[in-house]
């Protein structure tokens, strides 16, 4: 077994120099197939679709399939290589439900949506509102999320997750709120944790694991892994709304079950440059807040 992990480490060895060229491409490549995608083939796709439902499937049908060519892409150019793991029906069949996960890497959303058929993802107004991304997102249904740093903008995200959510769709969530600590886990905000209950749908906690670690927090794009990244998701038992926890249980039970899934400390890893104040899951009235998951 031994002998197949180091032969195929040294099948993915090449010169770092080349590794950091091939990365840089990938950046490039990305920000020409969000164009393409925005500006091009999304209107093409629905030249003939009529009705905003309608759309947003359309939409994000399309998103999914190039989100997989994206990752074809990297996995040629031996970047990285996805595992997608086999889902559960309620992932694969219409309907609402939230999904939650760790946030391990900048390539994370990206790789949900190549790995789920169907997903609304919770994003920061700035990308909803770039002139970059931002229509891409607008046309796929992506939900803007303010800051969370005040009780109404915690509000108003909730009331749109949850309005999302009765809409029938799936909706992606990264409840650290911003990428996760390379040896732990932030705390939870409980946003898309009360928009489940509030909601009555299930909430699938999911896994992501990136070996070795790629653009996490304060790492730069040219601090290049030595070989192919193994970019991979697993999927926990789902939480069904009948199961009577309310959301700030449900979120400290799925946070426990993430942490020992991951093999970390259950006590949440402090923030970098946070105060000694207690985070977003230990505040009151905390529960309205979304875990914005696009921030870098």
């Amino acid at each position: 077994m031994s002998g197949e992990t180091n032969a195929s480490s040294g099948a993915s060895a090449m010169p770092r120099a080349l590794r950091v060229v091939l990365v840089g491409v990938c950046y490039l490549v990305f920000g020409g197939f969000g164009a393409v995608l925005a500006y091009v083939l999304l209107p093409l796709q629905l030249l003939r679709v009529r009705g905003e439902a309608a759309r947003v499937v359309a939409a994000q049908s399309l998103l999914h399939r190039w989100s997989r060519r994206y990752l074809r892409f990297m996995q040629a150019l031996r970047v990285a290589r996805p595992d997608y793991p086999p889902l559960p029906e309620v992932l694969t069949r219409p309907g609402a439900v939230v999904v939650v996960a760790n946030h391990p890497s900048l390539l994370d959303v990206v790789f949900m949506m190549a790995a789920l058929p169907r997903i609304t993802y919770v994003a920061k107004q700035s990308w909803i509102d770039s002139p970059l991304v931002g229509r891409l997102l607008r046309t796929c249904g992506h939900i803007a999320a303010p800051r969370g740093k005040t009780p109404a903008d915690g509000a108003i995200a909730l009331e749109r997750m949850i309005g999302a959510l009765q809409a029938d769709r799936a909706l992606l969530v990264f409840p650290e709120g911003t990428r996760s600590p390379r040896h732990g886990l932030l705390a939870f905000q409980r946003g898309a944790f009360e928009a489940a209950v509030r909601a009555g749908v299930p909430l699938v906690p999911c896994v992501l694991d990136v070996d070795p670690p790629m653009l996490r927090k304060d790492q730069p794009w040219y601090d290049v892994a030595d070989r192919t990244i193994r970019y991979r998701m697993r999927v926990l038992p789902t939480r069904l709304p009948t199961e009577g926890a309310n959301g700030r249980q449900l979120c400290a039970s799925v946070r426990e079950a993430i942490a020992a899934a991951l093999g970390v400390p259950g006590e949440p890893a402090a923030q970098p440059g946070a105060s000694a104040q207690p985070g977003p899951a230990a505040q009151p009235g905390a529960n309205a807040q979304p875990g914005a998951n696009a921030q870098p």
